[in-house]
């Protein structure tokens, strides 16, 4: 049995600056950093067999402080297979350029990712993006689980017990739609949240979104 524990990394400058990250990369921010230290201490005790993340630093970072906070601190693997999402045209630029054609089209102002929920969920949201966006370079649902689920049959065949994967919101959105697509999910997973997904003769969701882990940290180290 394998229980893979997806990580989205911490607080990150552009998601400060409500800007568009997938393959572009920025630091974490001290909020960030702090996240991903409180998320680590919350499962210090939890004994993971594997660590690996994305092959950018947001995720490779959040990866370092949270397994330093564990009893059992070990290497970070990085692999490409777990980046985020391309966003195509979009990469570096301002969610209001990327969402607000999406607004427009619902007759409503532009209230970023939260206002853009009361009319699509994530999967579709990515999916009128990818549409609309002419360069072709936009990677889309398919294209991600693609890569992704090569990255979870990896794991599958080779580990056995807990293993950590440090990655992005949208990559686990479209990971948790593929293999789950009867559940529905409300919003993208918070900064430093915890979802696992249970591989035994068959997969299953134990849990998405924690965020309990980091708010015990929270409450260890004080905010």
């Amino acid at each position: 049995m394998v229980n893979i524990y997806l990580l989205r990394h911490g607080e990150t400058l552009f998601n400060l600056k409500e800007k568009v990250q997938g393959w572009n990369d920025s630091p974490l921010t001290e909020k960030g950093i702090y996240q991903a230290r409180c998320a680590g201490y919350g499962m210090r005790d939890t004994v993971f067999s594997k660590v690996y993340a994305g092959d950018v630093l947001r995720q490779i970072d959040t990866a370092k402080i949270f397994i330093s906070e564990n009893r059992n601190p070990l290497e970070i693997i990085p692999d490409p297979h777990f980046r985020e999402m391309c966003y195509g045209k979009y990469e570096g630029g301002t969610y209001r350029e990327m969402l607000g054609p999406l607004f427009e089209l619902n007759g409503a102002e532009y209230g970023g990712y939260e206002g853009l929920y009361h009319f699509y969920n994530d999967i579709e949201i990515a999916r009128l993006l990818e549409e609309r966006d002419e360069t072709g370079v936009f990677e889309g649902v398919e294209r991600v689980w693609k890569r992704f689920s090569e990255g979870i049959e990896m794991i599958c065949n080779s580990d056995e017990g807990n293993v950590l994967v440090s990655t992005s919101s949208f990559a686990i959105a479209a990971v948790i739609y593929k293999l789950f697509p009867a559940f529905k999910q409300p919003s993208l997973v918070a900064n430093a949240a915890i979802t696992v997904i249970t591989y035994d003769e068959g997969f299953k969701l134990s849990d998405y979104n924690n965020t309990s882990y980091r708010e015990a940290g929270e409450k260890h180290f004080g905010l």
